[in-house]
């Protein structure tokens, strides 16, 4: 089941009791590490107008993971939640995968801001 084994380029709904947001609504986050006990996701912003091509990834909309909006994943908006709030749709709620395209452009990009 998806919202027990978070993978890369996973994209969750992530509550506000988990990671607080502005908003006070779920913010789209994407899997960067999956680790046995924490989970390591960048937040998505649908506000381009910050971007700065070396703590962000532009994102396009793609229905099929509930990103209705152009936007970016930054690192600004880098949070690791345990794993077990993953088991429960209410704190972490599968929204679907980034397609393969995007998934190798997160890839690159992460693999760059974190020195590999």
């Amino acid at each position: 089941m998806p919202n027990q084994n978070p993978e890369f380029a996973d994209i969750y709904g992530v509550a506000p009791h988990v990671v607080p947001d502005a908003h006070d609504a779920p913010r789209r986050n994407v899997v960067v590490h999956p680790r046995s006990d924490v989970v390591t996701v960048l937040g998505r912003t649908s506000q381009r107008g910050g971007f700065n091509e070396q703590h962000c990834m532009l994102s396009e909309v793609d229905l099929s993971c509930r990103l209705d909006l152009p936007g970016m994943f930054d690192v600004r908006h880098k949070h690791s939640i345990f794993r077990a709030h993953f088991t429960r749709p209410s704190d972490c709620e599968f929204y679907g995968s980034l397609g393969t395209d995007e998934a190798g452009q997160l890839r690159e990009f992460y693999d760059r801001v974190s020195g590999f």
